[in-house]
């Protein structure tokens, strides 16, 4: 029954009551018509209760009974059905305030909020004036409101009074609970606004219910406003922020136009109380309302800076630009360049050149130039109004103008009317803009791909001329006048001349035959020769390129010779800042290199080119000259090895090495590897300058060596250093290979085996093709020692992989003792290898048979590896003519009912 009244919206009454308390609540349980044998049903607290103060009765008060608990919980299970028995046991408590633990548990509803505050003004009247305790005292038969009212009106009345001690906890209470009420009754004032208010929880919880005051602002529905402001003022929530919230609201969700906007602040007087707080205005203005604002709206961000502006703000900004230079920008910029992005036009961030660019025409490129010194750029300086001229100016030459270019430019005279037009507004630039309007139209992909060469050498032609009367202008002005105006700067136009004549005689160069042979045949190098205007940095980088990418030495050398100008740079500097970008990109620091290019790759191909430079008789870069640019990277411990060692290698490949240098790079290589593994061991050039010193120095590293890097690392050492060609050494038995995989099997824990087995497989196959590669007997040996260690799948790859018919054999001979395939023994790459080596004739009779033939049928035919009527053949050639005509039957897709005997030596009679 108690459910039925969870949330204490109604009051609980005994059911004798019912007729005369409205909307009330009964136990339904209570509610009997027999006679004399009603027994009403009793909780457990109650029976506790009853017991405990028999006892204590007994004892004659020496053991008390501690009822608090108990009474809470008999009250807390009477409100809901019952409320006047609730009070009564509350009002039994021993300690008056530990109702309040009962009190905070329950729903913070209408009624139990004033029955919280009847309670509490109970206890404070009881106090002030006592009771007799024989007799019914009114002040229990005193309407609750009434009581509540009275004595809530006489401790505002007394408010300086000094109230006992036991009174003051109680009045904190009743205060506290009329205060929930009040706030209880907002909320549903609120709620019935519509607006999502949680009643209960605006009651209970003081900073939702200052949002809930603040969201309230945030209407264009003058009651809803009027509501914020006078809760705003019930519970002390500045004016100023409701103000400030309502603006915000109008800016960014009322969706008014800026004049309605405007209109609304004049009719709420919100800026007489806004303005009172300059730096919260302009932090909240600047956080959360510039934002919504779009660049292009200039209306709205007038009206937002003049707001800034009228408030006092400027001392508060930070930015270069303050609000009345904003509010004189956008007046004009409004009227002149409507659809321009005010907001990245000052953002210190972006370019401003390049969002005016869209928007300059020759109607307001005038006026926006006027404008531009109060403009910011990067760095913290102002745009100039040459700066905006020049970025006009190259939007007229690209695009043309609807007043001054009509028609699209396609011809050398055309394009050249199009420059003579640009060029009427030259005395509007300084020098440095000159130059870049001029290098903007001569060496841009634009103007590459736009322009022929003579076009471009006749307008860098003509802006010569053009400096040259500048500069003589003031000149003349000097001898009529005697005096020069102080906006030519005579250096800056010399320089601007210099400029112009490198310019003009690296477009001159594009003409040779050198040149434009690599325009052909090197595109990109071509169009990275044709835009650098043969500056160094430029050249230098592109030479470098042509290095990195295996480029002759000649090449090099030519196109640093045909330079327009004197660069200082000779063909073995740029191979050296080659070679330095490839020890920096293998030494792990940076990567100089593009992403696609592997280093050593590309050392190969710069090592190739002095190489030929070399036999050619060219005197550009020597052997001698690499060896010194890498033999630091080689010998740095810091440094993996395998890069180091990889770099010496490539070195020995290409050049033929002096002895001495042969002993050099073995020096080196051993150097790389031992300062690993095995830092401690100091060796001289002379401890390994020949093949005894470096096999006595190989065994003993390799009976100190336990851990599998340890065995890596003499692989490396192994491979780093010359084959071993005395016969003793080359023989399985003395063979430092041989002796390395017997080692790596021996000295392991026996879980690690497995792992070791396939270590050792992957060291032989690293040998194929080397220099290293190994003899059929060490082969053998090592797969002797593989079968030893019951590791017969990798030996039997290395029998089949051999190419030798004595391995070959060998393998056979292990397969044919095998009567189970499984993982230990068989792989897809095992009878990859025996179709590669054609012996699937040979293994018929083995256990391997049929998984060969299922793998030789799996494969697509579109990357078919082997051929099926050429296995067919041979098995046809080895007798084994009825497994031929099946396998044939197979691949063809038979029936399996035709797959007989008759029919298998039939087809192949037939197909073979």
């Amino acid at each position: 029954m108690a459910g039925a009244n969870a949330d204490l919206e109604r009051q609980g009454c005994h059911p004798f009551y019912e007729s005369i308390i409205q909307n009330s609540v009964i136990d339904k349980s209570e509610v009997t018509y027999t006679s004399y044998h009603h027994n009403p049903l009793e909780n457990f607290a109650e029976v506790l209760l009853r017991t405990g103060k028999l006892a204590e009765t007994k004892s004659e008060g020496e053991v008390i009974f501690p009822a608090t608990e108990v009474l809470l919980q008999l009250a807390n299970d009477a409100l809901p059905t019952d409320m006047t028995l609730a009070v009564a046991y509350l009002l039994a408590l021993p300690q008056v305030i530990d109702a309040d633990k009962f009190f905070e548990k329950q729903a913070h509803s209408a009624l139990l909020l004033q029955l919280a505050a009847y309670y509490y003004a109970l206890q404070i009247y009881a106090r002030l004036v006592p009771c007799v305790k024989d007799s019914c005292h009114p002040l229990y038969r005193t309407d609750p409101k009434e009581l509540i009212t009275l004595v809530t009106k006489d401790i505002a009345a007394h408010a300086t009074v000094d109230w006992p001690h036991d009174c003051i906890l109680l009045i904190e209470q009743l205060l506290h609970y009329n205060e929930c009420l009040t706030d209880l009754t907002q909320a549903q004032i609120l709620q019935g606004l519509g607006k999502g208010v949680d009643v209960q929880r605006f009651a209970a919880d003081s900073q939702y219910k200052r949002e809930t005051i603040l969201g309230l602002a945030e209407t264009l529905e003058d009651s809803v406003f009027r509501i914020s402001l006078s809760l705003a003022q019930r519970y002390n929530i500045p004016l100023w922020e409701i103000y400030m919230i309502h603006l915000e609201f109008l800016f960014t969700d009322s969706g008014l136009t800026t004049s309605d906007i405007e209109e609304r602040i004049q009719l709420l007087d919100l800026f007489d109380t806004l303005k009172t707080n300059p730096e919260s205005f302009y932090d909240h203005m600047i956080k959360y309302v510039y934002s919504s604002i779009c660049g292009t709206d200039h209306s709205r961000l007038l009206y937002f800076y003049s707001l800034l502006e009228h408030c006092g703000c400027s001392e508060f900004v930070t930015h270069s630009i303050k609000p009345d230079t904003h509010v004189e920008l956008l007046k004009k910029l409004k009227i002149v360049a409507p659809g321009l992005n005010y907001k990245k036009l000052t953002d210190e961030e972006s370019n401003p050149l390049e969002v005016l660019e869209p928007v300059l025409t020759s109607q307001n490129v005038l006026s926006i130039s006027k404008l531009a010194p109060k403009i910011p750029k990067k760095g913290g300086n102002m745009l100039t109004s040459s700066s905006v001229h020049a970025v006009w100016l190259q939007k007229l030459f690209w695009n043309g103008d609807p007043q001054l270019i009509t028609e699209k430019p396609n011809t050398e005279s055309q394009w050249l009317h199009v420059y003579d037009i640009c060029a009427k507004y030259f005395d509007r630039l300084v020098p440095a803009d000159l130059i870049g309007f001029i290098d903007n139209i001569s060496f841009s992909l634009k103007a590459a791909s736009m322009l022929t060469t003579d076009t471009r050498v006749e307008m860098t032609k003509k802006a010569i001329r053009a400096v040259k009367q500048i500069i003589e202008k003031p000149r003349k002005k000097v001898s009529e006048e005697d005096a020069q105006p102080a906006e030519y700067s005579l250096v800056s136009y010399e320089e601007a001349l210099n400029h112009l004549q490198q310019s003009l005689a690296h477009l001159e160069t594009l003409s040779h035959s050198f040149i434009v042979s690599l325009k052909k045949n090197h595109q990109e190098y071509g169009l990275l020769y044709d835009l650098s205007r043969s500056e160094k940095k430029k050249i230098h980088d592109l030479v470098v390129s042509l290095c990195v990418d295996g480029q002759s030495l000649d090449m090099i050398k030519q196109l640093l010779e045909i330079s327009a100008m004197p660069l200082g740079i000779s063909p073995k500097e740029v191979v050296k800042d080659a070679v330095n970008k490839v020890i920096t990109s293998l030494s792990g620091t940076a990567s100089d290199l593009p992403s696609n290019k592997d280093p050593l790759r590309v050392l190969e191909g710069i090592v190739t080119a002095v190489h030929s430079s070399v036999e050619s008789g060219e005197k550009l870069v020597s052997s001698d000259d690499l060896l010194a640019w890498l033999r630091p990277f080689c010998g740095d411990p810091s440094l993996p090895v395998k890069p180091r060692i990889d770099v010496l290698q490539i070195l020995e490949q290409v050049f033929n090495l002096s002895d001495e240098d042969n002993k050099l790079l073995v020096f080196f290589r051993t150097q790389a590897v031992l300062k690993t593994s095995w830092p401690e061991k100091q060796v001289e050039i002379t401890d390994v300058d020949n093949e005894e010193k470096r096999y006595h120095l190989f065994l003993e590293l390799l009976h100190s060596s336990t851990q599998e890097t340890e065995f890596q690392h003499l692989a490396l050492l192994l491979q780093a250093w010359p084959p071993m060609k005395s016969e003793a050494l080359t023989r399985a038995n003395g063979n430092p290979w041989v002796k390395l995989g017997a080692a790596m099997l021996s000295i392991c824990p026996a879980e690690q085996k497995e792992s070791r087995s396939k270590e050792v497989l992957k060291m032989c196959r690293s040998l194929y093709n080397t220099k290293h590669k190994l003899s059929a007997e060490c082969v053998k040996q090592i797969c002797c020692l593989l079968i030893d260690c019951s590791f017969l799948l990798p030996a039997l790859k290395l029998f089949v992989e051999s190419h030798d018919q004595d391995l070959h054999t060998l393998a056979l001979e292990q397969i044919k003792v095998i009567t189970k395939v499984d993982d230990m023994t068989c792989d897809t790459e095992l009878l990859s290898l025996l179709l590669d080596a054609k012996l699937v004739a040979k293994c018929v009779s083995t256990v391997y048979y049929c998984h060969l033939i299922k793998c030789l049928l799996s494969q697509e035919e579109e990357e078919a590896r082997w051929n099926v009527e050429e296995v067919a053949q041979q098995l046809q050639d080895a007798g084994y003519t009825i497994e031929a005509g099946s396998l044939l039957l197979s691949h063809r897709d038979t029936h399996p009912s035709l797959l007989t005997f008759s029919t298998a030596l039939g087809i192949v009679k037939r197909w073979l």
